[in-house]
């Protein structure tokens, strides 16, 4: 990670630089932001360039098959430069070198706030198993979409869909993370008992009245360890331990796993390996609008075929890492594609495969920046604008919505958070700040 006063990278100075050109200079014409691409003019666009790329070669393979197969459009957006809060850089700087990777056991010890690797350029010289493994560490001990508390709740938080029959179900729903390690905003860096807790998480559904009531209460480890995983069981209004192995299970009858929530949730050790492959240039959604009350159409197109695409408008040049991701024996999937942006910590899109390698679901997120007090230097959080995944095998998918993101308000101390916070969900209690919702489906 480069400082400066800017807190800017010089390679966000001019788009003509990333292909080592002088700012005046200029190749050919190229697209205008703004412009539109679909199935009606890939054909025509897909050779022409923005910022000096082409447009197909920063289009990852899934979004060409859905702008090919299922008329998904997306539209290009100038780039901007990726900050991060002051307090987190501040963090980064001074702990650097204190997270120690052995090679042998995969594991990291010693990590204690910012981002544990972020020499990216160091790392990316590395073996490709060692360097998948760092540049995965960095999402998990310092992701960009969560803050020190965040919490993510909408009367329409989850929107079961067919490609054929559009919406078959709406699910609402709350998910509040609370970050014990690894802590930037105030106060101490680690909060509880356990010196390898590095989040607590919990995910309550309150409609329709089949799955009112159903809550999961997880407490996420830094070693290794399996999650411990709680249910509250409304039928009997008892809370009930699950098995750790249920990253791997299907989430609440989506299409997705509890692995691909936040487009990747498992640790990195329970992965047989992880490769870096490449560094690239991407189209994607990094500096969406603000999340705010909305109409669920204004941020999903569920009202006409195929009802799943998602409505962004702000796709740009955006550099990442990919990863190949070899998941375990047991595994529903045979491996994953993990795109990782260069810039911040995080995971915008998966692609998996299934055993025979055929591409099965893709997970994509849609990000921009949590409103941030400019003394910050930059947002302490990315909210994550839009969520979901396309199942191409079954042609069902989800869409995950946030009404609203609240990222750091001092509501919610580590001592509330408890399984108790599962009772009082099911008995119609909320947390976080009163706001307006648009309408759904």
């Amino acid at each position: 990670m480069t400082r400066s006063t800017t807190r800017v990278s010089p390679a966000w100075i001019c788009a003509a630089m990333y292909l080592g050109l002088s700012c005046a200079g200029a190749v050919r014409a190229e697209l205008a932001a703004g412009t539109e691409i679909s199935a009606a003019n890939w054909e025509q666009v897909r050779q022409e360039t923005f910022e000096g790329k082409t447009i197909e070669s920063m289009v990852p393979v899934s979004i060409q098959k859905a702008i090919k197969e299922y008329n998904f459009k997306i539209w290009l957006k100038n780039s901007e430069p990726l900050l991060m809060a002051n307090h987190i850089l501040d963090a980064t700087e001074k702990y650097q070198g204190t997270a120690q990777y052995d090679p042998q056991t995969r594991q990291v010890t010693g990590y204690v706030a910012g981002i544990p690797f972020p020499d990216l350029d160091a790392v990316a010289q590395m073996a490709p198993e060692i360097a998948g493994d760092l540049m995965f560490y960095n999402v998990f001990f310092a992701r960009s979409l969560d803050g020190d508390y965040s919490n993510c709740y909408g009367p329409y938080a989850t929107v079961h869909l067919n490609t054929e029959k559009g919406v078959e179900r709406v699910q609402g729903a709350q998910a509040i993370v609370l970050r014990t390690m690894g802590r930037t905003s105030g106060g101490p860096h680690q909060i509880g008992d356990d010196p390898n807790l590095r989040k607590l998480q919990i995910i309550t559904f309150d409609s329709p009245y089949d799955i009112a009531g159903l809550g999961v209460y997880r407490k996420v480890y830094a070693d290794g360890r399996l999650d411990d995983i709680y249910a509250y069981v409304k039928a009997v209004r008892r809370v009930r331990r699950l098995s750790g192995g249920s990253w791997m299970d299907t989430l609440a009858g989506a299409s997705l796993l509890n692995d691909d929530t936040f487009v990747t949730e498992a640790h990195p050790m329970w992965y047989p390996r992880i490769e870096l492959k490449e560094k690239r240039w991407i189209l994607w959604p990094v500096h969406s609008d603000t999340v705010v009350a909305h109409d669920l159409a204004e941020v999903l197109d569920y009202q006409n075929p195929p009802y799943w695409n998602f409505i962004n408008k702000n796709w740009e040049p955006t550099e990442v890492y990919v990863l190949e991701v070899t998941t375990p024996e047991e595994h529903p999937y045979g491996k994953k594609t993990l795109y990782m942006n260069a810039r911040i910590p995080t995971f915008h899109l998966s692609e998996t495969y299934t055993k025979g390698g055929e591409m099965w679901r893709v997970i994509y997120s849609g990000i921009g920046p949590h409103p941030y007090d400019p003394a910050d230097g930059g947002p302490g959080v990315y909210d994550q604008y839009n969520f979901g995944v396309w199942d191409f095998r079954s042609e069902h998918g989800n869409y995950m919505d946030c009404g609203r993101m609240d990222a750091n308000p001092p509501d919610l101390r580590y001592e509330d958070f408890t399984q108790r916070m599962l009772v009082e969900a099911a008995d119609g209690k909320r947390h976080g700040l009163e706001t307006e919702f648009g309408e759904g489906p």
